[in-house]
């Protein structure tokens, strides 16, 4: 097969890369790293005294005051190469993956299934490294057996495809978008087998939101343990803890360490990657890996695959590339908590590797460890409405922090639970935060899971209740005359059948009138950033001239160049999930030598 320039040697005349239009900075400082020879300690001290501490400055509003005025950011700075005399032992395999969360788990098996020897490192104890509940794919077994029995109809995926594009604006490498619906149905099903293996099942999600004008997919799936099916669905129902003990991938990524184990790989646990091995304008060759203080061991491998999730935990490279959301964000949830510090980002940088071209950066924000906020009345600080609530929750997240203060409630009366469950079960309503995490295709809500996580919201205090508007306002600390008055304005336009103010529809809408009244906060939760590493449809790390590094992979959200226009798109619940499964496939096929595009079957759009 013939090698096309740029795109690796299993490159397809589909796979033509589409180049980015970029930053002059973020391009300059990217040319000027892949290039550059190591600056010592000393230098990175001087540019960070230059540039101040904290890195790009923030203004209040979350708008970026400005570029490093050093011209160079610390994360783009190499240290000097570690001493060879401190480097105590090395040894060899083929394949060296760096991260056991999803995409990492997915990269080694698929590594080990073509007979490479394995070996999986992560900088954390032991442990889950995992958060969350969906996975999207395209056409899996599982829908087109809903399919089949008439509970589901599979949406037109070029659509799917062009509404996730356009929502980026543009800001993407397509390619990516086609290989993913090209190829997530059969990497799931590929995952669905092995899962099964190890006593889970997967449902599909029914409580995508379902709006005329913003409409979700049904392509999420959701793992559970097979034998308490009635468990996960009906009492485990916890609204936005993203992890628990028979549903999500706090129960898959374990399974999938079994998988690794019984296939001969190893998870090395507080094994941290410093520094990869390159040679020149060389292939990556392995990393130098600490495990305490001082003691380093060369890894040398036939190709490494970066899996290391995100970098939100490093503040300076979080404030460069997404300053509205370090801004909006009330909060990071992190499983473990801060280990997203962007190491990997950083050593591929400094071993030539470039960032996506496209600013600011995708965030997964959602509402998701806060009150579940519903599609009732919202209001911000003051007590005032200030939306249309009938939006998503990563919408949601967003559009308070633009109030004067972030802080903003969702305030619905005794009946509000009922009216969500009559939304939901007419097909009106749904999403994340309006409906359930777990609500399967054939079944309905359930509203009895839904007054426990009233209870326990109420326990914790993310909601208050009262049997007056005035005491509520008191609780939620806004002024009680305006909350009542938005609360009989919005009365108002119930009963009038039309949101003059907003322009809500009105069969989501439900009057506030009988007590006791719950006001829920309102927390916007940064789970992911969703900017990266260039890289092409083999998986490989690009360089600033677009040219791929030799030996280096990514998959998972060190990748790049999938997510644009600063949002995560909530068209394809699961996205993220579901391309660290595909490119995680892809990734470790191809880093053992084989060939993805040929070894993984291809949905005919």
């Amino acid at each position: 097969m013939e090698e096309e320039k740029g795109m690796g040697k299993k490159g397809l005349s589909r796979r033509a890369f589409l180049g980015l239009g970029g930053t002059a900075l973020a391009g300059a400082a990217m040319a000027g790293m892949a290039g550059c020879a190591p600056q010592s300690k000393s230098d990175a001290k001087a540019d960070a005294a230059a540039g101040g501490e904290g890195g790009v400055p923030v203004a209040e509003s979350g708008a970026s005051a400005g570029p490093d005025v050093a011209g160079k950011h610390s994360w783009e700075i190499a240290p000097e190469p570690i001493a060879k005399d401190k480097i105590k032992g090395t040894e060899e395999c083929d394949v060296l993956v760096i991260g056991a969360g999803l995409a990492g788990c997915c990269a080694s098996i698929s590594a080990l299934e073509k007979g490479a020897k394995v070996i999986t490192i992560d900088k954390n104890p032991e442990t889950v490294v995992a958060r969350g509940v969906h996975i999207a794919g395209f056409h899996t077994k599982v829908q087109q057996k809903l399919a089949g029995e008439g509970l589901v109809e599979e949406p037109d995926y070029n659509n799917v495809v062009r509404r996730w594009i356009n929502w980026a604006q543009g800001r993407v490498k397509e390619p990516l978008l086609w290989e993913f619906a090209h190829k997530s149905g059969a990497c799931f099903d590929w995952l669905y087998d092995l899962a099964t293996k190890k006593g889970l099942e997967a449902l599909l999600w029914d409580g995508y939101y379902k709006g005329p004008d913003y409409t979700e997919y049904p392509v999420t799936h959701i793992f559970y343990q097979a034998d308490k099916y009635e468990e996960t669905v009906n009492f485990t129902f916890y609204q936005g803890s993203g992890v628990g003990d028979v549903y999500g991938n706090a129960v898959l990524v374990p399974a999938l360490y079994e998988t690794i184990a019984d296939m001969g790989g190893e998870i090395r646990w507080e094994t941290k990657s410093e520094q990869l091995v390159r040679e020149g304008d060389g292939p990556v060759t392995g990393a130098v890996v600490s495990t305490g203080k001082d003691e380093y061991t060369q890894i040398n491998a036939k190709s490494v695959i970066i899996a290391s999730g995100d970098y939100a935990a490093d503040n300076e490279m979080f404030q460069y590339y997404s300053p509205m959301t370090a801004y909006a964000m009330d909060g990071r949830f992190y499983n473990p908590p801060d280990c997203d510090t962007g190491d990997m980002h950083k050593q591929a940088i400094w071993a030539g590797g470039a960032m996506q071209k496209s600013e600011p950066h995708a965030a997964v924000m959602h509402l998701d460890f806060g009150a579940a906020s519903y599609g009732f009345l919202h209001v911000n600080w003051e007590g005032r409405r200030f939306k249309n609530e009938d939006v998503n929750t990563q919408s949601k997240s967003v559009t308070k922090a633009l109030q004067t203060k972030k802080d903003a409630w969702t305030i619905y009366d005794s009946h509000g639970l009922e009216q969500v469950k009559a939304q939901m079960d007419a097909g009106l309503g749904g999403g994340l935060q309006w409906g359930q995490l777990t609500q399967p295709v054939g079944g309905e809500y359930n509203l009895e899971a839904q007054k426990k996580v009233l209870e326990g919201e109420l326990e914790s205090g993310q909601t208050v209740e009262a049997n007056t508007l005035e005491e509520l306002a008191e609780k939620m600390g806004v002024p009680p005359e305006n909350l009542v008055a938005t609360v009989d304005r919005y009365n108002e336009l119930c009963d009038l059948g039309k949101d003059l103010d907003f322009g809500k529809r009105p069969e989501v809408m439900g009057k506030v009138v009988d007590p006791p009244f719950y006001a829920g906060k309102l927390v916007a939760s940064m789970l992911t950033m969703c900017g990266g590493l260039r890289t092409n449809l083999d998986a490989q790390v690009l360089d600033a001239e677009d040219q791929p590094i030799e030996g280096l992979y990514v998959c998972g959200s060190a990748a790049g160049e999938f997510f644009g226009a600063g949002d995560y798109p909530t068209y394809v619940p699961g996205i993220g999930h579901g391309r660290c499964v595909t490119f995680g496939r892809i990734a470790g096929i191809n880093a053992a030598g084989g060939n993805a595009d040929e070894e993984i079957p291809s949905l005919d759009l």
